[in-house]
């Protein structure tokens, strides 16, 4: 067997181990909460020689409680995940006061808030988070799914 196929059959079965490994679990975050709990889009302001519509954004505040009592101890990577749904795409980046890393996401993406031990029964930050959409958001009313998912190590 030459030395590219090995290379290519080792780099194969690497991927496969790896893919069998990510094992997502979707952690309970029902006592995160927004303030202010409904938040609309504004339109922002058009900036010269732009074509067309501007985008749209929001600022909102999220009192972030994960439950992690079932992996205190162990270790692993926390997403924050988006869903990709059949409206406007979506791109939110925040801050943190330090306990989840700051970041941004962008709808149909996952994207790290923590890695490392988990420290406690509870992970609990807050998040200021500014929400933007192209001019295509066509909602009254949207709610954004967004939730955490553990890779355990």
């Amino acid at each position: 067997m030459t030395f590219f196929r090995r290379l290519l059959l080792a780099a194969l079965g690497a991927l496969i181990a790896g893919a069998a490994l990510a094992n997502p679990h979707r952690l309970d975050d029902s006592l995160s909460h927004t303030l202010p709990p409904n938040v609309r889009m504004e339109w922002l302001p058009a900036t010269r020689g732009q074509s067309g519509a501007g985008a749209m954004e929001a600022w909102v505040r999220v009192n972030i409680r994960i439950d992690t009592r079932n992996w205190v101890g162990r270790s692993g990577r926390i997403y924050m995940v988006l869903p990709r749904d059949e409206a406007s795409s979506i791109e939110a980046v925040w801050t943190t006061q330090g306990r989840l890393l700051a970041g941004r996401l962008v709808s149909g993406e996952r994207t790290l808030v923590h890695a490392g031990p988990i420290p406690g029964a509870m992970l609990e930050d807050q998040m200021q988070v500014r929400l933007r959409s192209n001019a295509d958001w066509s909602s009254n009313s949207r709610r954004l799914n967004f939730h955490f998912e553990l890779d355990v190590d």
